[in-house]
């Protein structure tokens, strides 16, 4: 789950102004970030990024670039995030960032994207987990793991999804109750599946189905012919309607041409 967190995250990280630290040059374009802990006359101690020390000779710094202690825990904390992907340790060291500096809005912001990211993951796995119930023919509790997610989604573009499939699972649940002679509840979920996407493909598959059952072939093509338009690609749905069709062709003929 962090590691697709932390990816999110790093690209939301762009929006948010980039943290300093103290900074040693050497040669050429070579530096070190860090926190400098102590400098002698013939050396410095380096804090690092990872949290280890590291003694560096003065004689090879051509340069540094100083900012406050702060800075450099947030650089910490966006070291574990984008370099390590461990968006759980980034967490808490943004944290500790805001504790040493209450209220900075961009700590803030690197926490919210954090925590945000988390979220979209754990309901982009809830949304795999309940595609997976579907295929496996546990529709009912694929329904349940879809309405739990569906109030706690935190983009519009993840609760389209889960309004979408919810509508396409309850449809597939519809004809599964109407298989098995449970009429009510199979008019139960058809209703469901209506409220939650009215266009759902499933939806008027389904129907095509059921009134195909029982002989409607007036609306069982009007049905087919819906989702037809919605998703031409439904498995059996052209076969289907051309049965539908014949029918009413064969019941169009004249008396006496039959």
């Amino acid at each position: 789950m962090f590691g697709k967190a932390a990816t999110i995250t790093c690209c939301l990280l762009a929006l948010v102004a980039p943290a300093f630290g103290d900074v040693l040059y050497f040669g050429g374009d070579r530096r070190l970030d860090g926190h400098v802990v102590r400098r002698g006359r013939d050396a410095t101690n380096l804090k690092l990024l990872t949290g280890s020390t590291l003694t560096v000779e003065n004689q090879d710094i051509r340069g540094t670039k100083a900012e406050p202690f702060v800075a450099y825990v947030v650089k910490r904390g966006d070291y574990f995030l984008e370099e390590r992907k461990e968006p759980g340790r980034a967490l808490e060291i943004y944290q500790e960032a805001l504790r040493l500096k209450p209220g900075d809005p961009d700590i803030q912001a690197r926490i919210d994207l954090v925590l945000l990211s988390e979220r979209i993951t754990r309901c982009q796995e809830g949304i795999d987990s309940a595609r997976q119930l579907a295929r496996d023919g546990d529709l009912g509790e694929s329904v349940r793991v879809y309405e739990e997610l569906l109030p706690t989604a935190p983009k519009e573009e993840l609760k389209r999804t889960i309004t979408r499939e919810l509508a396409e699972t309850y449809a597939q649940l519809a004809f599964k109750y109407y298989d098995h002679s449970y009429f009510v509840g199979a008019e139960e979920m058809l209703r469901k599946a209506e409220q939650f996407n009215p266009n759902s493909p499933t939806l008027h598959f389904v129907l095509g189905r059921i009134h195909h059952v029982n002989r409607d072939w007036e609306a069982a093509d009007r049905s087919y012919a819906a989702a037809e338009a919605l998703d031409p690609n439904i498995p059996k749905l052209s076969i289907y309607r051309a049965e539908v069709r014949r029918q009413l062709q064969y019941e169009s003929r004249p008396i006496g041409s039959q």
